[in-house]
């Protein structure tokens, strides 16, 4: 079995290390500080090392762990960092991959943005920002932060936006930076939630680095130009060494060492009957996560039936855009809150739902909002996983004081429906079989 010794601390390392901890091989992941640990799961053939090294203790971590094989997938602005690794590997003899972030943005890219400034260092972008005007959003951390010292107006327009750890917050406050300029949150930010930064603080110019999408670049610029602000952009340092994106490393650890996924036996699909039981939802409160064509409709069945809903979604879209403006149930509201779900929102903290639904097309988030509900104790239904949902969607019929529910496992999308019109249409056909007769 391969021993792996992966420098970690990105999304791409993060990504690698889930990845490997589905591989035959032993992993050892190394992050920088204890934040960095807490987002990598220790598995059984995975474990974490936190904690800053210099060159001669990686050697020594190399030789003494006997790796064969060393991954260097941080940060591209880490630039010491890389150089200590490969310095390492060759005094190590221990073969070395870097993994380099992918998908940056290039110059027919960059030339949609009619406000861009770029620096290829710090120290130059500090320099450009001595002749921008205005409130300057930080978005590239906080260890670079004393480099801006030197800016006019420092204390006054800089607003950083930093991770919400003690430590950075603490050497931001002792820069000098008021407590009300600084934006201790953690990512990733969609363009809406970096448009509102921007107008919430009046920013005139935006600060990234060149970090690809992984590092929310896009969001960023999108946001950028529908503001019409200033970009300075900081270039990515030039590489060394040869690198891999995270697609291709997989590949190549495959093809030249084995290095695959083993594959697990398929789980058998569980399905517990669920009991077709008729409540009221007037006055009760629903909460629904997404604005696409499945919320629409099921917050349409809601509304009907008298429930006050609730709606998360950054944007809307054509039938829930509809649903909003043309609602006339009395009984019924119908709130929409612009912007991503946040955890916390089905919870003492947000909205207080009785019952939740995740529709947003993000698996990622709606996992997240499922358990939040679970924790919580509250009913929560999901599109796009039937397993994880405590209650179905039914297909109605509705016909003099009747009402008819048709569900099935969560699998049978197209004869719930067939069976749904067939009944319809019984029903359909016996009333108009009795008005020719009266």
């Amino acid at each position: 079995m391969y021993k792996l010794l992966l420098f970690a601390g990105t999304t791409e390392g993060r990504e690698l290390a889930e990845y490997l901890a589905g591989c035959k091989v032993q992993v050892t992941a190394c992050v920088a500080t204890e934040y960095g640990e807490t987002l990598i799961n220790p598995q059984t053939n995975l474990t974490v090392h936190a904690g800053r090294m210099d060159r001669q203790q990686m050697k020594q971590l190399m030789q003494q762990e006997g790796f064969d094989l060393v991954i260097d997938a941080t940060h591209p602005y880490a630039a010491v960092v890389t150089q200590n690794i490969a310095a390492a590997c060759q005094e190590a003899s221990v073969p070395l991959y870097r993994c380099l972030r992918e998908s940056e943005q290039g110059q027919d890219e960059l030339e949609g943005y009619p406000h861009l400034l770029v620096a290829q260092d710090t120290e130059q972008a500090a320099h450009l920002l001595e002749e921008i005007e205005g409130n300057i959003l930080l978005t590239t951390g906080s260890k670079e932060l004393p480099a801006y010292r030197q800016v006019k107006g420092f204390t006054e327009r800089f607003y950083p936006r930093v991770l919400p750890l003690a430590n950075v917050v603490e050497s931001c406050l002792a820069l000098g930076i008021p407590a009300a300029h600084l934006i201790a949150m953690q990512g990733p930010f969609s363009q809406e939630m970096n448009l509102a930064m921007i107008r919430q603080w009046n920013i005139s110019c935006l600060v990234t680095k060149e970090s690809g999408k992984a590092g929310g670049v896009d969001q960023k610029l999108a946001a950028a130009k529908q503001a019409g602000i200033t970009v300075l952009l900081i270039r990515r340092p030039g590489e060394q060494v040869a690198g891999w994106s995270v697609k291709a490393l997989r590949q190549e650890l495959a093809q030249r060492f084995g290095i695959r996924p083993v594959q697990a036996a398929p789980k058998p699909r569980l399905y517990r009957k669920r009991f077709p039981l008729f409540v009221s939802l007037y006055g009760r409160r629903a909460l629904v996560v997404g604005g696409g064509k499945i919320a629409a409709r099921r917050a349409r069945v809601l509304a009907c039936f008298g429930c006050k809903v609730q709606v998360i979604a950054p944007k809307l879209g054509e039938e829930m855009r509809e649903l909003m403006s043309h609602n006339r149930q009395p009984d019924t509201q119908l709130q929409w809150t612009c912007r991503s779900w946040q955890a916390g929102d089905c919870t003492g903290q947000g909205y207080l739902p009785d019952l939740a639904l995740a529709a947003t097309d993000d698996p990622a988030v709606n996992t997240a909002f499922v358990e939040e509900c679970h924790r919580a104790g509250i009913p929560v239904n999901r599109c796009d996983c039937h397993e994880e949902c405590d209650f179905y969607f039914p297909a109605i019929v509705e016909h003099d004081g009747l009402v008819i529910g048709i569900a099935s496992d969560g699998t049978q999308h197209k004869q719930v429906k067939q069976t749904a019109a067939r009944f319809r249409e019984l029903l359909c056909s016996k009333r108009i079989h009795t008005e020719q007769k009266e």
